[in-house]
């Protein structure tokens, strides 16, 4: 039954791509960009309470799709804003995956101080924090 689960998330991970590009070009940046962080706003909290293996699996592919979504936005909005950089702007972008190693690590500090996995949620919902301050920041095209 987790095979199947699991194997949905890939199946979720290919319309992403179709669907993310989708709505890319025929919706506000701005509106989208908030759409997506609800969404793993909404993952969040299915993370933290919910119980059921399902639900989880939903969670996790919320925050996928969310994610994303935000990170094609903010690295064509970063390209946006030094155009004559580019390539420096590139880089700095797929430098920042760096944090996809560091976060993990504070995730498990996390959980083992608080002996549940709440706590990696909790390091994420910050995460999701940050980017409800940057939606103001988003731009209306």
């Amino acid at each position: 039954r987790d095979f199947c689960l699991s194997r949905g998330l890939g199946d979720v991970y290919k319309r992403q791509c179709l669907t993310g590009s989708f709505f890319l070009r025929v919706m506000n940046n701005k509106v989208f960009f908030t759409i997506s962080v609800l969404m793993m706003a909404a993952a969040m909290v299915w993370l933290g309470v919910g119980t059921r293996v399902g639900a989880v699996y939903v969670a996790i592919a919320l925050v996928g799709y969310g994610n994303s979504n935000i990170f094609s936005m903010v690295f064509a909005r970063a390209l946006q804003s030094v155009p004559d950089k580019q390539n420096e702007v590139s880089g700095l972008m797929i430098m920042g995956l760096f944090g996809g190693t560091i976060f993990p690590l504070f995730m498990g500090f996390a959980s083992d101080a608080m002996n549940q996995q709440l706590g990696a949620v909790l390091v994420m919902v910050v995460g999701v924090l940050y980017l409800f301050c940057y939606i103001p920041k988003m731009n209306n095209k």
